[in-house]
C-alpha cells in the first residue's frame, strides 16, 4: 500500500535557533544520566532529534529553557518505554507508584537508577515557579501515569479499547497537559486559575493537545500495529468499525482536520476577547500554535516513528500511508 494524505495545519513554521546546541547538550545530558546504555540507544536517540520538537513548540524560549524541555521530554519518552516494557500491570503501576511519590516528595538524596534523570528534571523546575503551578503539573503527570495502568491492563487482556474510551483516554497518554504547563515557565509567566476557566482558552488548550495525540496516531500507527499494541485511534476505528486500515487512517484524518477547525474557530473568539489583551495569556496561547505545527514538522523528521525493520513484506505497516507536513497554510 502506496498512499499519500494530507492533513490541515494552517500554521507557519517556527524553529529556535538554539536548536543545534541543545540538540548536542541533550545527547551529553541522556548519557550522562545513563538513558543510552542499550544497544542502539545512541543512534535511536540521534534519529529521534528530541531537541528539534522542543526547539519547534517553544520557539521563543532561551537555552537553558530549552534544555530543561528538552530534558522533561526525554525523560517522559524514556519512561514511557520503560512502562511499555514493564508488560504486566501490577509491574506498571508499581514504577507509576515511584514517580507519583517522587513528585509530592522532596528526597534528601537524589534518586537513583531510572528515576534519577526525572528527578533532576522537576527538582530543576520547582524553583522557577509556585506550588499552584506544581500542584497542577503534578496533576497531569499523574493524569498520564494512571492512564498507563489503564493501557497495561488492556495489554494484559489483549483488549482492543472502544473508540469512544480509547479518545477520552488519549488525551492522558499523550502527556500532552504537562508540556502545556511548560509553557508557563517557558515564557517566566504563571498564568492564575481564572484563564484556564476561560472558554475559549480551555477549547484551544484540549483541540490543540487532541491535534496532537491524533496526528502522533496518524504516523505512529504502522510502528504500533506491527508490535501488536492496538493503542491508536487508527487501529481503534478499523478494529470498532471493521474498516480496511486505509479507511481507517482517512476517517482519523478527518477527525484531525475536524479538530483544527474547533482550533482555528476558538483562537479567533479568544482574539476577539479581553484575555488577548494579556501579553503572558497571548504567549501562552501562541505556544498551542507552535505545539499544533510543530508536533507535525517534527514528525516527519524525527524517526521516533519509523517500524521496525523486521517487519515482514506485505504487511499492512509495511506501506506506511504518508502524511505530508501540511495543507493549506494560511497563517
Amino acid at each position: 500500500m502506496q498512499a499519500t494524505l494530507a492533513v490541515l495545519c494552517p500554521f507557519t513554521p517556527r524553529l529556535s535557533p538554539h536548536v543545534d546546541v541543545v540538540q548536542r547538550w541533550s545527547l551529553h545530558w541522556a548519557t550522562r544520566h545513563g538513558l543510552l546504555d542499550r544497544p542502539g540507544a545512541r543512534a535511536a536517540f540521534a534519529r529521534a532529534r528530541f531537541a528539534n520538537l522542543m526547539a519547534r513548540t517553544y520557539p521563543d524560549a532561551g537555552v537553558g529553557d530549552l534544555q530543561l524541555a528538552t530534558a522533561w521530554l526525554i525523560s517522559v519518552f524514556a519512561l514511557d518505554d520503560r512502562l511499555e516494557r514493564a508488560g504486566d500491570p501490577a509491574a506498571t503501576r508499581r514504577l507509576v507508584d515511584e514517580v507519583l511519590a517522587l513528585l509530592v516528595e522532596d528526597p534528601s538524596e537524589p534518586p537513583k537508577g531510572h528515576l534519577r534523570a526525572l528527578g533532576e528534571v522537576w527538582r530543576r523546575t520547582g524553583p522557577r515557579v509556585s506550588p499552584a503551578w506544581r500542584e497542577r503539573f503534578a496533576g497531569h503527570v499523574r493524569d498520564y501515569l494512571e492512564a498507563t495502568v489503564w493501557e497495561a491492563g488492556n495489554r494484559a487482556a489483549n483488549r482492543p479499547p472502544p473508540v469512544a474510551e480509547y479518545r477520552t483516554m488519549r488525551f492522558r497518554t499523550a502527556a500532552i497537559d504537562m508540556f502545556f504547563d511548560l509553557i508557563e515557565p517557558m515564557h517566566g509567566v504563571e498564568l492564575p486559575a481564572a484563564v484556564f476557566a476561560d472558554h475559549d482558552f480551555a477549547a484551544m488548550r484540549r483541540s490543540a493537545g487532541m491535534i496532537t495525540a491524533i496526528f502522533n496516531d496518524l504516523v505512529s500507527w504502522p510502528k504500533e500495529e506491527a508490535a501488536g499494541d492496538h493503542h491508536n485511534i487508527v487501529l481503534a476505528l478499523r478494529h470498532e468499525r471493521g474498516l480496511p486500515v486505509e479507511a481507517a487512517v482517512r476517517v482519523a484524518v478527518a477527525e484531525h482536520d475536524t479538530l483544527v477547525g474547533d482550533f482555528v474557530a476558538a483562537r479567533e473568539r479568544f482574539a476577539a476577547g479581553a484575555l488577548a489583551a494579556d501579553p503572558a495569556v497571548t504567549a501562552v496561547a501562541g505556544d498551542f500554535v507552535h505545539w499544533v505545527r510543530g508536533n507535525v514538522d517534527w514528525s516527519m523528521e524525527s524517526g521516533r516513528y519509523t517500524p521496525s525493520d523486521d517487519t515482514p513484506a506485505g504487511h499492512p505497516s509495511g506501506g506506511a500511508i504518508a502524511i505530508p507536513a501540511q495543507r493549506r497554510p494560511v497563517d
